[in-house]
């Protein structure tokens, strides 16, 4: 991070320099400043301190420096991805794309996405099957839509196939009915000469496939005749 960076370029004049001093934090009790003398070095969690056996006396040099720094990096960066997680389930690839937003080096993104999956805290095939799940009974997302979205997040074919092929396959006739049904007020407003170009360009914006609209058009131009 350019955080980090900095940090190391401000320190580095000094070097080497002993750590004459440190103070857990007054905000976060999980993390502890360093200081020489009066002068505040760099804070560090727990892990961090115990890992490097960093206490009062301890020297620092470039390379003590630089993995102090590069295991902070990997601490904070961890924090920040499990909070995403926290709030929902992401796929890796959207996860590793909002850290490097964040400013997050790729090379630790990749350590720590690595970590999270061996823990099981980040999986995509859990994330599909919510994801899909979701996306049908929820939102009312046509397949196409659906595995259009799953590409962009990162998720392969050969995950999401198994999960969608897992639905019956007259889940999507059902869907497009239920959407007709819901906006038949708006359809039997429209002439019925142009009704059926106003149906399919709804559903095409709704991702379903014009082959499937079309197999499907009487069926569902006389539900919105009977529906009431």
């Amino acid at each position: 991070m350019a955080k980090t960076n900095s940090l190391l370029e401000d320190l580095l004049p000094l070097l080497p320099i002993e750590v004459t001093q440190i103070l857990v934090q007054k905000k976060n009790k999980e993390r502890f400043s360093l200081y020489h003398d009066d002068q505040f070095l760099f804070g560090v969690s727990t892990q961090t301190l115990i890992k490097y056996h960093l206490k009062k006396g301890t020297v620092l040099d470039e390379g003590l420096l630089f993995e102090v720094q590069k295991e902070e990096e990997h601490s904070v960066c961890k924090d920040y991805l499990l909070t995403l997680l926290a709030r929902r389930d992401h796929s890796i690839l959207e996860l590793k794309t909002k850290g490097l937003k964040k400013g997050y080096s790729s090379d630790v993104l990749d350590n720590v996405i690595k970590s999270l999956h061996e823990l099981n805290y980040l999986n995509d095939a859990r994330f599909a099957e919510r994801f899909v799940h979701d996306a049908i009974f929820l939102k009312k997302w046509s397949l196409m839509r659906i595995t259009s979205e799953l590409q962009k997040k990162g998720v392969t074919r050969i995950i999401y196939a198994p999960i969608i092929d897992g639905y019956s396959a007259n889940l999507w006739e059902q869907q497009m009915q239920d959407l007709v049904k819901k906006n038949h007020k708006k359809f039997r407003r429209v002439e019925e000469i142009k009704r059926k170009k106003k149906l399919y360009d709804f559903l095409v914006r709704k991702g379903y496939s014009p082959t499937l609209i079309w197999s499907h058009m009487n069926k569902l131009l006389l539900l919105i005749e009977e529906t009431h």
